[in-house]
């Protein structure tokens, strides 16, 4: 509850006790439908440019992923199914939030970096990672903040906004395509 017994903005969020969760998702955890209808989604969505012979660079922020309540499984699983599309993937939060994301990574689990509380901190490992990839990239960027608006002059530059009542205006003028996961969430939501 917030002042005056009025709602907290962290009841609409996701929250686990980090001690509570497995190393990796279990593969047996039960259907999902909203998760499969998101992933068809991003399947079927035009995030690369198809430029040929561009190395595809996958950035995700995942202090950025916060997600409503019961969607964290479903960003996550659009996550994984962009990086299984990308030639370089580069994961990296908190702490707290890579261990909330782990568990359904699937195979790129172990890649997602956790980095030491601060601003940007995580950011600047994106950074340099994307600065570590030689010749033509197409950049797909998951986050909402403006630090990632220079990789636009490195070449084709998507952002996967977790909401773009956040993003940033200096990265959103600098995408070559924005595209808003709440909006697709809501596509999703009304197929199943």
């Amino acid at each position: 509850m917030g002042l005056g017994d009025g709602p907290d903005w962290r009841d609409d969020y996701e929250w686990f006790r980090l001690d509570d969760l497995p190393a990796e998702h279990d593969p047996d955890d039960g259907p999902d439908p909203f998760t499969d209808a998101l992933r068809a989604l991003v399947r079927e969505y035009p995030v690369w440019s198809g430029t040929g012979g561009v190395t595809r660079v996958l950035l995700v922020d995942l202090d950025n992923l916060r997600a409503v309540r019961g969607r964290l499984r479903a960003r996550l699983g659009v996550v994984v199914e962009l990086a299984r599309q990308a030639d370089h993937v580069t994961l990296a939060g908190q702490v707290g939030a890579v261990q909330r994301s782990r568990p359904w990574l699937a195979e790129f689990a172990r890649r997602a970096q956790p980095v030491q509380a601060g601003p940007d901190v995580a950011d600047l490992v994106l950074l340099e990672a994307a600065a570590e990839v030689p010749g033509p990239a197409e950049y797909l960027v998951v986050s909402n903040d403006g630090i990632f608006a220079d990789l636009a002059e490195r070449g084709e530059l998507t952002v996967l906004s977790p909401g773009v009542d956040a993003l940033s205006d200096r990265l959103h003028g600098a995408a070559s395509l924005l595209v808003d996961l709440a909006d697709l969430e809501a596509q999703a939501a009304a197929s199943v």
